[in-house]
């Protein structure tokens, strides 16, 4: 019986070694993930600078290169945590750039989804009782003074001239 119980610790320690382990693994995998996309990051720096300076076709494609490369290191590292059980975090992905079209509209202003509404609309529910109709400045209530040149407005070297002390 003792054994038995024995056996039972032995196994259950055993486990947590392994999934400690696991983690661990994981966790690595993850920094070095981490540290890929910031090279990742250099590296369309690298291609953004040459393009913009002019650099020829074969230095572009050798980022391009190296690009990829750590593209698939990273998709790699992926794949290991997905293998060991865990679910990698989300990063953008670089390829998923989507071309956006302007929909034909009469209107000028934005539209809000999911509210009914564009940017020059108001609705009764979210105006503000006080405001102004849209296009209109507020009323001023005071003068401003901003233009007005004031002694109280001068660095503490100065006597309000224009002439620096001597």
């Amino acid at each position: 019986m003792l054994d038995n119980i024995l056996n039972t610790v032995k196994k259950g320690a055993e486990k947590v070694q392994r999934r400690g382990e696991e983690v661990a693994q994981i966790a690595r995998l993850k920094m070095e993930i981490f540290q890929l996309t910031r090279e990742l990051d250099g590296h369309y720096a690298r291609l953004g600078r040459a393009y913009h300076d002019g650099k020829p076709v074969d230095i572009l494609s050798g980022i391009r290169e190296d690009i990829r490369h750590t593209e698939d290191e990273v998709k790699g590292r992926e794949r290991l945590i997905t293998e060991l059980g865990d679910t990698p975090d989300p990063r953008p992905d670089s390829t998923s750039i989507e071309k956006v079209e302007a929909s034909p509209s009469t209107s000028a202003s934005p539209s809000f989804p999911g509210t009914g509404e564009s940017a020059g609309s108001t609705s009764s529910s979210s105006a503000h009782p006080n405001s102004t109709p849209s296009g209109t400045p507020p009323a001023s209530t005071t003068q401003s003074t901003a233009s007005q040149p004031s002694t109280g407005n001068q660095p503490p070297f100065t006597n309000g001239t224009d002439e620096t002390p001597r």
